[in-house]
């Protein structure tokens, strides 16, 4: 991707995530990474433009690799919200694999790195429609269905490795699943983006080793 195109991205993604869309201008971006305004304009005709651009590239990283065409036709993200969700779920049908055969060959490990994957590598598009609900709404309303379902998973998952004494016994399972779920979330998703003190440095490889590292030391039997 043009090193701009990544500045945009990334600034534009921090915006929408912490400012939010609607009150983000042009000019807000431009600022942020130290072009014009006009310039932005030239790879952008609009602010909507960038947003389906972020969203796009979150579940299509091969769409940064494609020769585009400036300012980006909006044509290329026709359907945007159906590829979003066929993406979701597609992952969710993978997650969801190892509870129908009761966990066989599928340690308490490997499931919470899975469980971690889902959730970082969607992140930027995640977060951005968690802040956005007004301007995103119908995948806001799908995404709230979303997060249940996976919380749903990982609950399966906790019940089924108790089962198999590999997972220690707790006295509420709900709320230790809400514990482990929230957990992933924040080395996941907010601590590079929306966390109260963002870590921007931090590589989702090293997030991902410190959360499954607490996790496991915490409830691993």
């Amino acid at each position: 991707m043009e090193n701009r195109l990544e500045l945009i991205y990334d600034a534009a993604s921090q915006l929408f995530i912490n400012k939010g869309f609607a009150r983000t201008q042009i000019r807000d971006i431009a600022k942020e990474i130290g072009l014009s305004t006009g310039m932005i304009y030239q790879y952008f005709s609009g602010k909507k433009d960038i947003l389906s651009f972020i969203l796009k590239g979150t579940i299509d990283p091969g769409f940064f690799e494609r020769e585009l065409h400036f300012p980006i036709d909006s044509s290329v993200f026709d359907n945007l919200d159906d590829e979003i969700m066929e993406t979701f779920e597609k992952n969710q049908e993978n997650f969801d694999s190892h509870l129908k055969d009761n966990a066989e060959d599928y340690s308490l490990a490997e499931m919470l790195s899975d469980a971690f994957d889902i959730v970082s590598k969607y992140s930027v598009s995640c977060l951005i429609i968690e802040h956005n609900e007004a301007d995103l709404r119908d995948l806001s309303f799908y995404y709230r269905d979303y997060r249940k379902r996976y919380f749903s998973q990982v609950q399966q998952y906790i019940k089924l490795f108790i089962e198999k004494d590999e997972f220690r016994e707790v006295d509420n399972l709900f709320y230790t699943t809400r514990a482990v779920v929230e957990s992933i979330a924040w080395w996941g998703m907010h601590i590079k983006y929306d966390a109260f003190e963002k870590d921007r440095a931090i590589s989702m490889q090293q997030a991902k080793d410190i959360c499954l590292d607490l996790l496991l030391h915490a409830y691993q039997a």
